[in-house]
């Protein structure tokens, strides 16, 4: 049997990163797709918000799939399946919240389109930390 590509991605944890933007993302505008064991975050934003995609496309490394592509006016992209995504689709919205940092947080309030934060706000050490560059 043919070994998938994305198999052995499935074992690897996301870092404390890539789980802040995942956080921050399903509090937001992200979505879970996919039934048991194929389940995947969906992230779609208006075109003129691209490079934010791009930074969360660029944050989530190898959990990301494909590259964000237009769908319908709007810049997507899915990650791979992963067993997190299966643990946190049976979470309360309470219980995300409990589990969020600053990060996610900040992620969470620029899908709402409460926060707009940019790269030129943060110290050189910070900057790849930036929503907007």
């Amino acid at each position: 049997m043919p070994h998938h590509p994305h198999a052995s991605l499935r074992r690897l944890s996301p870092d404390p990163v890539q789980f802040q933007v995942i956080l921050g993302s399903l509090l937001g505008d992200g979505r879970i797709v996919g039934g048991p064991f194929d389940r995947r975050l969906r992230i779609a934003h208006r075109n003129d918000r691209a490079s934010y995609v791009w930074w969360k496309y660029d944050r989530l490394g190898a959990l990301a799939d494909e590259a964000p592509a237009d769908r319908d006016g709007r810049l997507s992209f899915t990650t791979i399946a992963h067993p997190l995504f299966d643990d946190l689709s049976t979470l309360s919205r309470k219980r995300l919240v409990e589990l969020i940092a600053p990060l996610g947080l900040a992620v969470w309030m620029t899908d709402v389109g409460r926060l707009e934060l940019r790269a030129d706000a943060f110290l050189p050490a910070q900057r790849h930390f930036a929503l907007v560059s």
